[in-house]
């Protein structure tokens, strides 16, 4: 399979020339070649990745958090330095999708998320530059809530207007803690690195049969034990 073919098909599946990002979105690393036999998904653009997914015998990875955001690379030293060096050595490519695959409603993290915990009638919710990129959802029982992966603490004032009972997120910062308790939102923060596998997991599982191209999903070396369980 062409590095090209799977980059395009990445691009449409998450409309992401749609998106205004905070992420440079797309091929960040280039390697020698263009054929791809195995896809290697992951969180977060590192060292240990890139050197697990050239294990794996993949020629592409891809991550929700890659290593060039905003205005770019201004210097290639220190940490970015060291997984340049490693994807250039293991001549694998990297490209990076961050809040389309937040935001897609077929494979993204937030509805991932959701369909996970049984929620019915979603709804987008919660905008982060420009993009809707959570949802809000309800049990079984009728009580509604909020998803947002990531570090979107900021977000639990905004799901007690939309009348949430609960919202979960992966992080808070301790302002945002307290503006929850200040307004009565009961919030679950489950973790940045556990809400954000479950989008490039569904995405692997996407391009395999959509492209009959090998995938594999590479969890961190010590992944933290997801604290989301099924709600009832």
């Amino acid at each position: 399979m062409k590095l090209t073919r799977i980059t395009e098909w990445i691009d449409e599946v998450l409309d992401v020339k749609t998106f205004s990002d905070v992420s440079n979105n797309g091929v960040q690393i280039a390697r020698a070649g263009d054929d791809v036999k195995k896809v290697a998904f992951g969180v977060d653009a590192s060292v240990a990745f890139i050197e697990a997914a050239a294990e794996a015998g993949a020629q592409l990875a891809v991550v929700h958090h890659g290593i060039s955001w905003g205005g770019g690379i201004a210097r290639i030293v220190d940490g970015v330095y060291n997984v340049v060096a490693a994807a250039v050595r293991r001549n694998v490519a990297l490209y990076a999708v961050h809040l389309p695959l937040d935001a897609n409603r077929a494979y993204g993290n937030n509805y991932e998320l959701a369909r996970y915990l049984g929620l019915k009638n979603l709804t987008p919710a919660f905008v982060y530059h420009g993009e809707t990129i959570g949802c809000t959802g309800t049990l079984p029982n009728g009580k509604k809530v909020g998803i947002c992966s990531g570090g979107a603490g900021e977000f639990a004032t905004d799901a007690k207007n939309l009348g949430c009972d609960l919202y979960i997120t992966g992080e808070a910062s301790w302002g945002d803690v307290i503006a929850a308790e200040n307004v009565g939102m009961q919030m679950i923060c489950a973790g940045h690195y556990a809400t954000e596998t479950f989008g490039v997991k569904a995405l692997a599982k996407a391009m395999k049969k959509a492209l009959r191209v090998d995938t594999v999903f590479i969890p961190r070396p010590s992944e933290p034990t997801t604290q989301v369980k099924e709600l009832s």
